[in-house]
């Protein structure tokens, strides 16, 4: 089932005032896009911020990336997007954004553990990281075109995040828990490490999928013991206190 262009032109309204307000992208970064039917897709312009997207802004492409019925030109990752669309018949939309603790981890080569919380073990399993590859050009989309075909959410290595689902709301979800769960996995490191879960329950969560009705695809979770702190091995020193009072305020800023 696909949206009519105008309910998906709102949605690609309302998220991108999404995505910049929630600070997970900067500047003109990101894109989103809808996909109205089996040759056409509606997408963010090319150097608009996103906190200033209008109803009319979004620009309908063919699935060679080519512009119908206009001469402006869509985002510089079109190509991201349409290699979602051509993996996967069932997703309807997609989100290509830069949260950045999520990036971090992929800057700094440290593994970005999402089977550390079990909400995310459900709903989106083990978050892939594809190499790195220079934005804009054809080796983008190479890079992810195997894991996209099994994963709903995966980082572009220095790059940014990739989330799909059946709409907008759906791909927003995936990429605001994504980075969420970055940000906890750094306060956890800070404290010593994040310890993964028990192979039996890792498995025991992923056999609630069903009971949840969770359909989206996901890399299922392994005990991966990588981020914890190894015998002998220095932890930096911390302000527990300082910590402490910055999650609070954190929290508090979210209420």
């Amino acid at each position: 089932m696909f949206q009519s262009e105008i309910e998906a032109r709102k949605d690609i309204v309302r998220y991108s005032h999404k995505v910049q307000a929630h600070g997970l992208v900067a500047a003109t970064d990101g894109n989103l896009s809808v996909r109205l039917s089996a040759d056409r897709v509606l997408i963010t312009p090319s150097s608009l911020r996103k906190e200033d997207m209008f109803l009319e802004a979004p620009i309908v492409i063919d699935m060679n990336g080519n512009p119908v019925d206009s001469d402006r030109r869509p985002s510089t990752e079109h190509k991201v997007h349409l290699e979602a669309y051509r993996q996967r018949g069932d997703i309807r939309a997609v989100i290509h954004a830069h949260p950045p603790r999520a990036i971090a981890f992929t800057i700094a080569e440290a593994p970005l553990d999402t089977c550390v919380l079990p909400e995310v073990v459900v709903n989106l399993g083990n978050v892939p990281v594809a190499p790195y590859a220079t934005p804009s050009t054809e080796d983008l989309p190479a890079s992810m075109r195997d894991l996209i075909r099994e994963s709903d959410a995966l980082m572009l290595a220095r790059h940014g995040s990739v989330t799909v689902g059946s709409d907008l709301s759906e791909a927003f979800k995936k990429l605001e828990k994504l980075e969420h769960t970055a940000e906890i996995l750094i306060y956890a490191r800070l404290l010593g490490g994040a310890k993964s879960f028990p192979l039996e329950e890792l498995n025991r969560l992923q056999g609630l999928r069903d009971f949840y009705g969770v359909k989206s695809k996901a890399v299922a979770c392994a005990r991966n013991p990588i981020n914890e702190k190894r015998p002998g091995e220095e932890t930096a020193d911390v302000d527990i206190d300082f910590l402490v009072e910055e999650i609070v305020k954190r929290v508090k800023a979210n209420l």
